[in-house]
């Protein structure tokens, strides 16, 4: 499978739910290159290029986690300190 440069997340994330034969299809006929992409797929899309209703499941799961982990990585990195009460 060949894999574009800054591509690597999406291949890694499907990887992850087992659905790396997706891989192709999602960043070339959906065009997803960015996590933030995925904004604009609905279901339909995803059953379009033959992904049945257990892999959307997994995938959207995967993609909460994935947005989850860099919210908390983008917050911790501009240096946020938690006030303590005294």
């Amino acid at each position: 499978m060949q894999c574009e440069e800054g591509t690597e997340w999406l291949l890694e994330l499907l990887t992850d739910v087992q659905l790396q034969q997706y891989f192709l299809r999602i960043r070339d006929e959906l065009n997803v290159t960015l996590l933030s992409h995925f904004d604009y797929v609905k279901n339909e899309d995803l059953e379009k290029i033959g992904m049945g209703r257990p892999g959307q499941r997994r995938l959207w799961e995967a993609v909460k986690r994935r947005r989850a982990l860099y919210k908390r990585k983008s917050w911790m990195s501009k240096g946020h300190k938690i006030p303590f009460p005294w």
